[in-house]
Order: structure tokens, then sequence, then C-alpha cells
């Protein structure tokens, strides 16, 4: 018998020692055999998850699935990981399962409760204290508060899967179900009586069947290259864990919903990536909206699962240096951003369920990693979920065994947040109900967050201005008052901080374009208003675009931000097709099918785009077959490989000639640049600039284009220059008599455009000894041409970044000199067509509403686009 087998004996003799009600035979022997056969150091398993407690009436995982949880080179579909919560649902009165609804596609998400019977019995007692808790308005006193404190159960919700390709936590929360179902330990009695469990073992459903459908192949062809990952969800990957603002995501929606239902004390999220596990608190800058408790709260409960897994010898357990805690776009917001708390793991992960010598990151020892990672580690899976599993248990039982201490916070921050109206402020937020289609849509949202919203009966001054009647009311005297005010209010990241994680601006009135007024004066509180209930706030469909063939184009190497596109398209209910890059490149009457093309932002050089996918190897199918269904959604194809080649080039070009409008977004707008297609237009290349996603303003230029209908002389959009170049139109005037919004070559980029004279930036120079002069047109004469021959149209600026003191609205910009100016939308006439040129992305995470329309206004307008106004 090897050291390990005799250590994890001498483990299980001393838990049986220690309960007299328990002997060996209790433990599912076979398991814990292959729980250690499975874990590849004996520092990977800690002695809480080193066995597998027995059970004669409830299914263990391995008699269900037939293996157990972390067996090599397998993964679970979503559908058996829920089957097999609703046959412990069947089988134990400890377990109850209900569903949180659909994905997109149809798959359902679903959360099992687990806790002891009696619990399980008053789970709507138990709803309605946290309801209560949660909501002090309605408490009578800090008697009935502290009743119901000593009534309550802490609730912790525990999920994973949210990440498609990180395929441990799925596992583990069978695993960990079945524990807290079945055993007798102490610490697993203890969480039982004294905490509901709440336990999700996949949110990104879609992207979970479609990954495991893909290993499969992998194991079962491996001889042939593996088929790449184009979808996770159905409509973006990564960014699943970016929605928690405008929840435009079904996943977003249905974990909202499920915390409004049970108003859970902690929603842990369980991710994979760093070794070996990293526990969530973050450098800063922190969310200065957050109560200050919560943080205190990240800290302590870290610490704990910190200083117990190192106790128990497992190295590389850490925290702190991994993420700010800024945004508040991550799905634990849901927790975090209505007085929960909010949590995340990540894990080391690797290759689905394979086991193999691994090299690892983050090794350096740190005062917040005094026991690093190794250099290299052979790891499984099953480490994956020995070491996930127990630092949760931990977590679990703190929560139990200090149940009153928890709950008191979630009571004393739902105070504070009531009381901020009073307090820090503001008072309230007042959106103006005009333009009243973008207001409503805000107002939905914030209802789907359970912020209350009410509409003023009457015209209102206050110190802060005069509020019209009609205007919607976000009144700070509400528990939810601080994710309002998060999303509403005004951002500032100091270039100076670390670096940012995420987005630095989110300020969504601004976005949206609507007039918001941040109140202090506390009258507001006083003013005739009535609650709005959700009647048709949603999004509306734009009107003017039916009949119009829109082309919605997707390459097969990055399909997330087009996804943002396709949701603003399918909220709104505009019919187009959905089509991938081989639509370019193999139709070659493009314009016969199509009036406009939209290339949404994308990743990769233009060249990378143009080529795709290397035509190297067999042909890489995205399709559904009967061995493999959960492929080949959203979109098909025999053959990923190939991008739009210089055949679609041509095609495209062709298109254009014809009066064909296309649109480009962000780093789309680098294929008609390098390729050709359009003149005039170049990408800047900045050496200082630091602005990493925020809300920046826009000056107009143009003043005629009807893609700017509804607009006025600014606005504020979303950049982010890690994700998208930055255009200049080299010198050319808008139309209207706007500057091209290019920096001049040479000299202080930051300084004035005109040329060295007399007078000031703003003066004109006047040239000595001669008078002013402008050629007046005769009938006949000819029309001016170059030595080359006739010059291409000049690109239009339509819109440009404010000049670089004005240009930061929300978030963080270093040099904004380098961005002032510059241009942001870009028409170039190509033949009898146009190509827009988008150098700010109008699709972002549900979040850019007030960008839609300059899309919508050019598909609308597509055949009017360069077209002057008459001039008397």
């Amino acid at each position: 018998m090897s050291k390990l087998h005799r250590t994890m004996r001498s483990s299980l003799a001393l838990i049986c020692l220690a309960l007299p009600t328990l002997t060996l035979a209790q433990f599912d022997e076979g398991y814990g055999k292959k729980i250690r056969e499975y874990t590849t150091e004996s520092f990977f398993l800690p002695d809480l998850v080193d066995h597998l407690p027995a059970s004669k009436s409830v299914p263990s995982p391995e008699k269900f699935l037939g293996h157990i949880v972390g067996a090599p080179n397998v993964l679970t579909y979503s559908k058996q990981a829920s089957d097999y919560l609703r046959l412990l649902e069947k089988t134990s009165n400890r377990v109850k399962v209900v569903s949180m609804g659909p994905s997109e596609e149809g798959r359902e998400m679903v959360v099992a409760v687990i806790s002891d019977s009696s619990n399980l019995r008053k789970l709507d007692e138990f709803k309605k204290i946290n309801a209560l808790l949660g909501d002090p308005r309605k408490i009578k006193d800090t008697k009935e508060s502290d009743e119901l404190i000593k009534k309550g159960l802490p609730m912790y919700w525990a999920t994973g899967g949210m990440h498609a390709t990180e395929t441990g936590p799925p596992e583990m929360i069978m695993e960990l179900a079945y524990r807290l179902a079945v055993s007798e330990e102490p610490m697993i009695q203890t969480i039982r009586k004294n905490e509901i469990v709440m336990l999700t073992p996949v949110l990104d459903v879609d992207g979970r069947d479609r990954v495991v459908d893909l290993y499969r192949y992998r194991k079962e062809n491996p001889t042939k290259q593996p088929i790449p990952l184009p979808y996770w969800g159905h409509y973006v990957a990564h960014d699943d864990n970016r929605d928690a603002l405008t929840m435009a995501l079904n996943l977003s929606k249905s974990l909202m919903k499920t915390w409004l239902e049970f108003k859970p004390t902690v929603l842990h999220d369980l991710h994979e990536s760093v070794p070996y596990l990293y526990i969530s608190t973050g450098t800063g800058p922190y969310n200065a909206w957050l109560d200050p408790i919560v943080i205190s709260e990240w800290q302590e409960m870290a610490y704990n699962e910190i200083q117990q897994m190192t106790e128990k010898g497992v190295p590389g357990v850490w925290t702190h240096n991994y993420y700010d805690g800024w945004a508040p776009s991550y799905g634990f917001y849901v927790a975090n951003g209505h007085n929960g708390i909010g949590r995340f793991y990540e894990t080391f992960g690797g290759s689905g369920a394979d086991t193999g010598i691994r090299s690892a990151g983050e090794t350096t020892r740190e005062w917040y990693r005094p026991n690093p990672p190794f250099p290299r580690v052979r790891w499984s899976i099953r480490n994956n979920v020995n070491i996930m599993q127990s630092a949760l248990l931990m977590g679990m039982s703190k929560v139990a065994t200090e149940k009153e201490k928890f709950l008191r916070n979630y009571l004393l921050k739902a105070q504070r947040s009531i009381a901020k109206a009073t307090t820090e402020g503001p008072a309230a937020w007042v959106i103006d109900a005009k333009p009243s289609s973008n207001a409503a849509e805000m107002c939905e949202i914030m209802m789907q967050q359970g912020v209350e919203v009410s509409q003023l009966s009457q015209d209102q001054a206050t110190s802060d201005g005069k509020l019209a009647k009609g205007s919607f009311v976000i009144r700070m005297d509400q528990p939810y008052s601080r994710m309002a005010d998060m999303m509403l209010d005004k951002q500032y990241y100091n270039p100076t901080d670390p670096r940012s994680y995420d987005d630095t601006g989110w300020e969504l009135g601004a976005l949206f374009g609507l007039k918001t007024v941040r109140v202090r004066d506390a009258k507001i509180l006083n003013a005739p208003m009535s609650p709005v209930s959700a009647r048709n706030l949603g999004p509306q469909t734009p009107a003017g675009l039916a009949g119009k063939r829109i082309a919605l184009v997707h390459t097969w190497t990055s399909t997330q931000d087009e996804g943002w596109a396709r949701i603003a398209f399918d909220q709104r209910k505009i019919p187009y097709s959905y089509v991938s890059v081989h639509e370019l490149r193999d139709t070659p009457n493009l314009k016969a099918r199509y009036d406009v093309i939209l290339i949404p932002n994308t990743g990769g050089t233009a060249q990378s785009i143009v080529n795709g996918m290397p035509m190297i190897g067999e042909p890489l199918p995205w399709k559904a077959t009967q061995k493999y269904p959960n492929i080949g959604a959203p979109d098909s194809t025999d053959d990923m490989r190939g991008g739009i080649e210089l055949k679609g080039m041509l095609n495209v070009q062709k298109f254009l000639n014809e009066g064909g409008l296309l649109i480009c977004i962000g780093n789309a707008c680098r294929v008609p640049i390098d390729y050709g297609i359009v003149s005039g237009v170049s990408i800047f290349s900045p050496n200082l600039l630091n602005a990493p996603g925020g809300v920046y303003q826009l000056d107009r230029v143009d003043e005629n284009s009807p893609v700017l209908n509804g607009y006025g002389d600014s606005m504020s959009a979303y950049f982010n220059m890690n994700s998208m170049p930055i255009l200049t139109a080299g010198g050319g005037a808008g139309r209207g008599g706007g500057r091209g919004g290019g920096a001049r070559a040479g000299g202080n980029v930051a300084g004035p455009t005109r040329a060295s004279g007399r007078g000031s930036a703003t003066d004109p120079d006047v040239i000595q000894g001669r008078p002013p002069y402008t050629p007046k047109a005769m009938p006949g004469d000819t029309a001016e041409t170059g030595r080359g021959g006739p010059r291409p149209p000049a690109p239009a600026v339509l819109l440009k970044f404010a000049d670089r003191d004005k240009v930061l609205v929300s978030g963080m910009i270093d040099h904004p000199e380098e961005l002032g100016s510059k241009a942001a939308v870009i028409d170039c006439a190509v033949g009898k067509g146009h190509v827009l040129l988008f150098g700010i992305n109008p699709f972002w995470r549900g979040e850019t509403v007030g960008s839609y329309n300059l899309v919508f206004n050019a598909i609308r307008n597509s055949a009017q686009l360069g077209v002057q106004p008459d001039v008397e």
C-alpha cells in the first residue's frame, strides 16, 4: 500500500473515531479509491474530499454517470448534470430542483436547493425572511429584525459553467450536491442545518454542450485536426460574464430573476484560469458605489479559505492580484449590486478532462501568495474538483456557523442603501422621458434589476434644476439604490491605478443618449410621483427598415463582438441574413441579394480577416451530426477554413460600385482601408494613449448626413483602443465645412491644426500683399483635374472625438491628445455606393443603445448617403 493510500485510510479512521455512528462501510470505498487514483499529487487531495459517503437510497454520481466525477477523458453534458440533480431530488428529501428558465437555444438552466428536510419544507418562509431583511422598510422595529435574523437562514449559491471552456465546475457540483445530500460528517450537518445551499452546475448550457461534443470528437478522432470552437453561447463567448448591467442574455436574466426570488446571501461563481486556486478580492480600485461592508466580507472570506487550505498542505492558494474589483458588469454583481456577497474562484483548468504536465504562471512568492504554485505540475481535472470543492465547503461552513453575522450584515447593507438618499446621496436620479424609447428601455432594465422606478406627476423645481412632468425618477431611498447609482453615475479611473481588468467607464445615461440629472436636493423625495410597472417598456422596432436586405457578417475566428450586434437587431425585431465571410467570397453578385453589408467589430488583422483559417489539412466542419448534435449553431458550414479572400474583396468592390452600402465597425475597418477599397483614410498608431474601454465624447462634423438624423452637436460613445483602431481622414474636410479629424503630421499633435502665421488659433491668418479672392464658376467651365487624373471623392468625417480636454466622459484616458479630434465615423463614397467606417463600437454589451441609430439611420438611408441638399 502506498504512503498516499495509508494517509487516506488514516484520515478515514480518524473520522470514524470522531463519529461513532460512522464506519468505513458508510464510505464508498470504490469511489474513494478512484479519487486517489485520479489525483496526481497528495497535496491536491484535502481530507474533506478524499472519500465519498455511501448511501443505500441515493445514487452516487458514479452510479448515474458510469464513472466518478473527475474521471479522466470524460465530460458531462448539461442535461446529464441537471438530470442527476433531479435524481437526487427524487431519492433525497434534502434536495429540491428549480428551473431557472431556458437558454436562447432552449436548453434548461437549473438550481438545486439543498438543506435539511425540515428547512426545505419551510423554504417559502425563509425566502420571505430574506425578502424582509433585504427591504427593511417593511420591518417595524429592531425587535422584529432580531427575530428574523434568529429565525432566518443564509443562502449560499454556487454556480458553474458560465464560461463554456472551463470544464471542471459543472463536474464538481454534481459530487458536491451528492455529498451535501447524504453525508453525516459534522461540517456537512452544520451546513445543512444552518444554511440553504443552492447549486447550479451549468449556466452557459448551450456552450457547455458544444464543448463536450468537441471534446468527444477530439478523443474519438485523435489523428484528425481538432475542430475549433467558433461559438460558446448563442450570442457571445467570454462576455457572458460582462452582461450584468443591461442583462441582454437569457443567462443574465435567469441569474437575476432567481436571485430576486431567493435573495441569497452569497453568490459564488466558479471559474478556471490561473493556478491553483485564486480566491477573489482584487487589487482595486474597488467599485466606488459598493458598501464598504461587502469589500470587507470579500477579504474575510478569502483569507479564511486561504488559511485553511494552506493548513491542509495545498500549495498555490492565493488572492488579490488577479482583477481589480472596479466594473459592475460581471455576473456576480447580481449579488454585489443588491446587498449580497459576490465571489468567484479561479482554479487551474486545462484541456477538458486531460491529465498531463502543465506549466504555470503566478509562481512568484508575494505577500498575497506566500505559498505559490510550482512552475510545472502534473495536473488532472480531479485535482481541480478536489481543491475547488474543499475551499467551497470551507466558505459554506463559515457562513453556516456565523449565520447571524452574515444575515445582520445583509440587513445593515440594505438599511444603509435606503439611507443613501439622505446620507452620501444623491437623493435621486431623474431621467428625461425624451427620447421616450431609450428612456423606457433604460427603465425596463432598471426594473429587471429589482430597482424601483417612478414617474413625476407634475413639473418639479429643485436646486438641481426644473424637472419635467413625466420624467422617470430613480429614488435613492430604496434597497437597490447602489446598483442604480453605479449604473447612472459618472466614473473616473485614475491612469496611475493598477491596470484595468475590463472597461473603466459605463455611464449608461450617456451611452443611451439620455439626459439624466443627479438630484442632490432631497425635496425630490416629496414630489408627486407614481410607481412605474413593466408595460411594454422594452426595445421598439425602428421604423423605415422594412424591406432593407441586410447581411450581418461574421468570421469563423472571432464571433463574440458581432454577437452584441445581433442582440441589438434581434431585440428590435429587425430582419437580417446572418452569413459568414464565405458569403462574400462565394457570391459574385452581392447587390442582387443585399442592400447593406454589416461587418461588426471582430478580432485579427485585415490580412487574417481576409485570409481566414489557413486552407491546410482536412475541412473543418461546423455542422450538427447525429453523433455530435450540439455543434452547427447558430450558423453552420462544411468547412470553416478560408475567409473573404481576394475573390471576395472583388465581389465587395463590385457591390459598392453598384450602389451597395458596406458598414465596418471597429477592427473590421482595417479590411477596406488596408485592401484599398477606400482612399484617404488611414489608421493612427498612438505612442502614449491609454483608453481601455470607456465612454468618450464625439462632436458632430457633418451638418447634413442622414446617418446623424436625430443627433445633436455632440454625443457619447464607447471606444476601446485595445480592440479597435483609431481612424484618420488624411486631412480632408467633412461635408459642411468641418475638419477632417486627423492629426497634422509633425508638430504638437495636441495643438491647433492651422498653419503658422498671424493671429491666434481661432483668428484667421491674413496673407499680406494680396486682396481676398474667391473664384466664380461660369457656364462651360471644365471640371478640375489633377496631374494623376480624377481624384476619388474625399472621405467625409461625420463625427470626431472631442478635443483633448473634453473627450473623456466616463472611465479612463491617459494622453488624451492622441485621441482628441480624431475621426470617429467616416463616410467614404466608392463607385455608386458607400463604405461607412466606425472608429467607435455602437454595439457593445447592450450598453450603447444611444449609438444604435447611427447604424439604423445608415441602413434606412442607404440610398441617400452622400446626397447634398439643394442650396438656393
